[in-house]
């Protein structure tokens, strides 16, 4: 038993030396990328494995199985109202939109109607990266983001960093 513990113990050493952490500039590349249209006039939050999820004007709570990445449970967010008035196809393309939403690795996902992406990541050097991809038809001023820096084409960037 105290062999099988050591090879363990030894095994996990020799993984976790062997970790690649991607740099923020890899992940960005990755990110720019994406092909966002499944998120249009979406939004997607997610706050230790809960999502909360804009779609249609409304903001629901929804809970994922680890294992099978269904739905396990939605609900309004914030509201009193207990109907959910989704459809079986609207609970679908959800499903399918955290998919792909879970693949990207981020924590906050936004597109809005004009097409402006808003995602946000933690990173390891305990700092959140908010990158903005602005539509043709939009400046920094029109949609309020002043204090974003240009950081590659019609890619913007904010970060904040925790003290």
């Amino acid at each position: 038993m105290r062999t099988m513990l050591s090879i363990f113990l030894l095994y996990l050493s020799f993984i976790n030396s062997c970790t690649h952490y991607e740099s923020l500039q890899e992940k960005f590349n990755t990110l720019k990328e994406i092909d966002y249209a499944e998120f249009n006039d979406m939004s997607i939050v997610n706050r230790k494995g809960v999502y909360f999820v804009t779609y249609r004007g409304s903001t629901y709570k929804i809970e994922i199985n680890y294992f099978t990445e269904s739905i396990t449970s939605i609900e309004r967010a914030f509201s009193e109202e207990k109907g959910i008035l989704l459809t079986k196809k609207e609970t679908d393309y959800i499903e399918k939109a955290l998919k792909s939403f879970d693949k990207i690795g981020v924590i906050v996902l936004s597109v809005d109607e004009k097409g402006n992406v808003f995602l946000t990541l933690p990173w390891y050097d305990k700092c959140s990266y908010r990158f903005l991809r602005l539509s043709p038809t939009n400046s920094l001023e029109e949609i309020k983001k002043t204090y974003y820096q240009n950081y590659e084409d019609n890619w913007y960037m904010d970060k904040e960093c925790a003290e």
